[in-house]
């Protein structure tokens, strides 16, 4: 038996600006309520190799799934944004926490994949 649901604001709380809000139907698996400036450090400035870009990459630098108007997505393809993440794996990123929301989104999505056929992000 669960817990109930979580919400970690450990990454939000204190910012001003958009709040990205990740979270499943999953009682036991906590909802992320994370600053979009930790996003932007991570998938900001990605690779412009001609490869084309996956997951949070693609949503936030072409203002795509919850990034769009719409300010809302389902995601069911969870490995491709694990793919995705993990291409960041060996940045130096801008701010001091952001290694630590690394860690946290690609343990969160791989919890997900395990337990989840889907997820939703909310950009606020």
């Amino acid at each position: 038996m669960g817990i109930g649901k979580i919400d970690n604001y450990k990454f939000y709380d204190g910012f001003e600006g958009e709040e990205i809000e990740v979270s499943t139907t999953d009682e036991d698996m906590e909802t992320l309520h994370i600053w979009e400036g930790y996003f932007w450090d991570i998938f900001g400035e990605p690779t412009l190799d001609g490869k084309g870009w996956l997951g949070f990459t693609r949503d936030l630098n072409q203002f795509e799934g919850a990034f769009g108007d719409n300010g809302k997505a389902i995601i069911t393809d969870l490995q491709e944004y694990i793919d995705d993440l993990k291409i960041y794996e060996n940045r130096k990123f801008r701010f001091e926490d952001t290694r630590e929301v690394y860690e946290l989104i690609l343990s969160w999505l791989l919890e997900a994949q395990n337990n989840c056929k889907e997820i939703y992000v909310k950009v606020f």
